[in-house]
């Protein structure tokens, strides 16, 4: 059994130009250890440089792209969680901004009070908000995504409320009933 050995940059050189090799492949290192070490440390410095070198807007940006996709990320999942619900997000997004919460109502106009309810989850989300929301975020965010926390969590609430659901079986008459015989 032999071993593969991947071609470094110079065997590549031999056989393609520079451009070939950068747009079609990944060649592996041919440093060491310790000057991989030295340009793990250089490559963090830099980056540390650069993030502390970041202005507000560039700051925000980040950490809206960063909620989207975790947002997306959650939208893969099969199960609710709860830190991903609406309120949850939206009261997350409106801190990302260090708004408070008259302003941030005031922004996508709607009542302090009807916010409040909202994040608090003593008032659903209509879609109108959610178009708002799309648009403070610069559509950063879209309406779907807050549509769907809404609705994942709508979706936990009918699996799990066994209660409600037997209070509104007894509210139904006529119920459809079906005879079916096997053959």
């Amino acid at each position: 059994m032999s071993k593969y050995k991947e071609p470094t940059y110079e065997d590549l050189r031999k056989k393609y130009t520079d451009e070939e090799i950068a747009e079609s492949f990944v060649f592996r290192s041919t440093m060491t250890v310790d000057e991989q070490a030295v340009a793990d440390k250089e490559f963090r410095k830099h980056r540390f440089e650069l993030l502390k070198n970041m202005s507000d807007e560039q700051v925000l940006h980040g950490e809206l792209l960063r909620t989207k996709y975790l947002m997306k990320d959650y939208f893969n999942q099969n199960f609710f969680i709860d830190e991903y619900s609406f309120s949850n997000q939206l009261r997350k997004y409106i801190s990302l901004l260090n708004r408070n919460m008259a302003n941030f109502a005031s922004d996508i106009d709607i009542h302090k009070t009807k916010l409040s309810r909202i994040l608090n989850d003593r008032e659903n989300p209509n879609i109108d908000l959610m178009y708002r929301l799309e648009q403070h975020s610069g559509k950063m965010i879209p309406a779907t995504y807050w549509y769907k926390l809404h609705s994942r969590k709508l979706e936990e609430e009918i699996k799990r409320n066994d209660e409600k659901r037997m209070d509104e079986y007894k509210k139904v008459k006529n119920e459809l009933k079906f005879k079916i015989s096997a053959k």
